[in-house]
């Protein structure tokens, strides 16, 4: 739209040249020149529409440059607005955790994971300073994330409840049995020791059972997602997917054992 408003423009300067000109002209030229005088008409009519685009041109690309500029400009106020919300949604949820558990002792945000795939470990940001030691739980509003494995003064390293060196006393919440579950390594993890007689639905939600002396009773740490009656030799294979997505978590609260 803008490129046909622009020749139409130019094609009117044109024509208006044209008049002028030979409205200036009419009385002063014989009948022998009008065979050259259109000629004419058209290298004033050309030159100054040469003079227009050298002059508005430059101008225009100058003008989409500007608007590219500011539709990114709009774009990074968007994201970072949109990050906001959700960094408030966090906090609003942590706060309200805080407020719910007699044995909060701070929280703290995730900076870094390891590198490798032998271990699923976090780093968070807050250590002895903040008066977190060695296996304090770290929580988050849908489930626990893992325990302290290691402390500094400023951060602390957190096992994840899917690592292979994990275990957590559990039971299954409607046939109250009890087990140990077991990182696998995978975003997964293994309840174990759950005999073949104990009917377990896939969809059973497994709770912390507080007999291990390290994460509180009753904490809901997942679901069950697969069931193997004949899989092992004295005990069902389970799998259970954490109600945490542990890829996702970006900060925690830790609670004191």
């Amino acid at each position: 739209m803008l490129k046909k408003k622009i020749i139409f423009f130019a094609v009117f300067v044109l024509l208006v040249i044209g008049l002028l000109t030979y409205q200036s002209t009419r009385g002063e030229r014989g009948v022998a020149d009008f065979p050259i005088y259109p000629l004419k008409i058209i290298e004033q009519g050309l030159s100054s529409l040469i003079d227009f685009f050298r002059s508005y041109v430059p101008f225009l690309g100058k003008g989409e440059r500007a608007t590219g500029l500011r539709l990114a400009e709009c774009e990074g106020e968007r994201t970072k607005y949109k990050e906001a919300a959700y960094e408030n949604e966090r906090l609003r949820a942590i706060l309200q955790l805080k407020s719910e558990r007699a044995d909060f002792i701070s929280a703290a945000g995730v900076f870094a994971r390891d590198p490798t795939n032998w271990f699923q470990i976090m780093w968070i940001d807050k250590g002895l300073d903040s008066g977190i030691a060695k296996n304090m739980v770290a929580v988050t509003p849908l489930g626990p994330v893992g325990k302290v494995h290691r402390v500094l003064g400023e951060r602390a390293a957190i096992i994840q409840i899917t690592d292979v060196n994990s275990s957590v006393a559990v039971r299954l919440q409607t046939s109250r049995v009890e087990g140990i579950l077991e990182g696998r390594g995978d975003n997964r993890c293994s309840l174990k020791y759950i005999a073949k007689d104990i009917e377990v639905a896939p969809g059973e939600n497994v709770i912390t059972s507080g007999l291990d002396g390290i994460y509180p009773e009753g904490l809901l740490v997942g679901s069950v997602s697969e069931v193997d009656r004949e899989g092992g030799e004295l005990f069902q294979l389970i799998i259970v997917a954490p109600s945490q997505d542990l890829n996702k978590v970006e900060d925690v609260v830790i609670l004191r054992k």
